[in-house]
């Protein structure tokens, strides 16, 4: 893991346990560019998968985790949160990822795999 990236999750051990398994699954479609700052990016053409930590407190210190796939289409199943449209062949799909085995949900891959490919067009 880069440095930035460890840097993140300084402190977060489950937190970074569930990102390592989420960064597998978004580079096992293929080669990625990854950004962090507030939140870590990950584009091939385009921006498609943004993961961050939210409700950090002290007692959260964790925080949650959270994933935002980008898909030219609607998919409200689960493990998707909630998602919004926010353009004309563009929605965005929250998914809360608060365990190993949420993260390994064959469902959150296949979302995964589909923001890819439409971040790759």
């Amino acid at each position: 893991m880069s440095a930035p990236v460890e840097a993140y999750f300084s402190g977060k051990p489950h937190s970074r346990e569930i990102f390592g398994v989420l960064r597998e699954l978004i580079a096992s479609n293929g080669p990625v560019e990854v950004s962090v700052a507030s939140q870590i990016v990950f584009a091939v053409a385009r921006k498609f998968a943004w993961v961050w930590l939210y409700n950090v407190t002290g007692k959260n210190p964790e925080g949650t985790v959270q994933i935002m796939l980008a898909l030219d289409r609607e998919t409200a199943h689960p493990p998707v949160y909630r998602v919004t449209q926010v353009g004309r062949a563009r929605w965005n799909h929250l998914v809360v990822v608060h365990s190993l085995d949420e993260a390994r949900d064959p469902r959150l891959a296949e979302l995964i795999a589909a923001a890819y490919r439409f971040g790759a067009k």
